[in-house]
């Protein structure tokens, strides 16, 4: 029996701030959203390539600030769009915190809606 990874789940405070973030910001595409009568809240499924990050609201749910999550990682395809989404962040009034240039790649750390750490980093060469 093979076991797999198959998405990451974060629970919101504003589904509507969350999924405009990641589908704006980020670029994911939205595969679903919907209420959830069992939870009493609601959900959004949303892709990146193979990729699946699910955005979970409750009506009557107290949301940590990012405690319990390390951090979610984006790669950009090239340098332009790298430095591209920086500026837009920063325009956003979103903070660009801890940017790191190595050999390899490059990065940066932003924060979504939710107070959770968003790595973007982007390969030498792209």
């Amino acid at each position: 029996m093979g076991i797999r990874f198959v998405y990451t789940a974060l629970q919101v405070n504003d589904i509507d701030a969350s999924e405009k973030f990641y589908t704006t910001i980020l670029g994911m595409q939205k595969s679903v959203r919907k209420r959830v009568k069992e939870t009493q809240g609601e959900m959004c499924v949303l892709k990146s390539g193979a990729n699946v990050l699910e955005l979970n609201w409750y009506d009557d749910a107290a949301v940590k600030k990012g405690d319990n999550l390390d951090h979610l990682a984006f790669e950009v395809d090239a340098r332009g769009e790298f430095r591209r989404l920086m500026r837009t962040l920063r325009a956003k009034g979103i903070e660009v915190r801890e940017y790191l240039e190595t050999e390899g790649w490059n990065r940066f750390f932003t924060r979504d809606p939710d107070g959770n750490s968003v790595e973007i980093y982007v390969r030498k060469g792209g």
